[in-house]
């Protein structure tokens, strides 16, 4: 019994202590991205017979499909490097986004053998005179390797696009851009891509607030990621990075859309090799979150 006593005030002890020890700080939780497809065709061919584990919506996974089909359609421009600028412009309201794809490739070049040269670069979109709703800065150490592509959308048509290389000279950049609508029979008759806004839709929204941070670890065999940033109606300043190694950023983008909702933004961005983690900082004050979500895109097999 005297035994039972001293075992019963040692733990009342331990529990007292540990009331004043002054805990460290948390962890930041981090987000691990898997996936059990294969391609996007499995994905959607799993998502039509209803047997799919629930990746995404139907519409996210035929929009997925589009995109990826679409984008390496587009008409191929070069762009010189040290502050040359190439602009789209585009007059239909049918318009209703942009596909945008760049690559550090120089086509001049026998470029079949490396990885590309840097690319560094600048998109504006502009609708109206001093209107800009939408900046974008990316950055890629290996142009090839990791190209940018993107959505942007424009409501309300009538807009224009400014892809500027601010790379130096040396490193020039080739750029597509191509118009896309969601509705098949304007797509025919105008000429335009086909594309869906199921694009954003999300599966694992994750709200971030201003300020905040959040990393997605990525499995070795994710070749291509996915992500999507949108808020509730206010602007989305956000940076996204592509971080492989011990804090080596490999790729960045710095955004800015005047309205989350209208405006959502969506990248798709390569993952070669292994150990690669996509980092996320909300960089508007804390009265502006945004909501986010990252998912494999391309799978590599054995």
């Amino acid at each position: 019994m005297k035994f039972c006593k001293q075992l019963f005030a040692l733990a009342l002890f331990s529990a007292g202590a540990n009331a004043f020890v002054v805990s460290g700080p948390k962890a930041q939780s981090n987000v691990v991205v898997k996936s059990t497809y294969d391609n996007l065709e499995t994905r959607l061919a799993e998502e039509l017979s209803g047997t799919t584990g629930g990746l995404a919506t139907r519409d996210s996974q035929i929009a997925d499909m589009q995109f990826a089909r679409n984008i390496e359609d587009l008409e191929i421009t070069r762009i010189q490097g040290g502050g040359a600028l190439r602009t789209w412009s585009f007059q239909s309201p049918e318009v209703e986004r942009l596909m945008v794809a760049m690559t550090g490739e120089d086509r001049t070049l026998d470029t079949m053998t490396h990885e590309g040269r840097l690319m560094h670069a600048r998109v504006y979109l502009c609708q109206g005179p001093d209107n800009t709703p939408v900046r974008m800065e990316i950055k890629s150490g290996k142009g090839k390797l990791r190209p940018f592509k993107a959505v942007i959308e424009t409501p309300g048509g009538h807009s224009s696009l400014f892809i500027r290389n601010i790379g130096n000279i040396e490193f020039p950049i080739t750029a597509s851009v191509g118009a896309a609508t969601e509705d098949p029979q304007i797509a025919a008759a105008l000429g335009f891509m086909e594309l869906s806004r199921g694009l954003y839709d999300m599966s694992t929204p994750r709200t971030l607030q201003g300020g905040a941070v959040v990393t997605y670890p990525l499995e070795p065999a994710v070749s291509g990621a996915k992500v999507v940033l949108k808020t509730d109606g206010r602007p989305l300043n956000a940076s996204i990075e592509l971080v492989q190694g011990p804090n080596s950023i490999k790729f960045t983008v710095d955004l800015y859309t005047e309205d989350g909702i209208e405006r959502p933004a969506f990248f798709v961005i390569p993952t070669p090799g292994a150990g690669n983690v996509i980092r996320i900082v909300n960089t508007a004050p804390v009265e502006f979150p945004l909501i986010v979500c990252v998912e494999p895109y391309m799978i590599e097999t054995d």
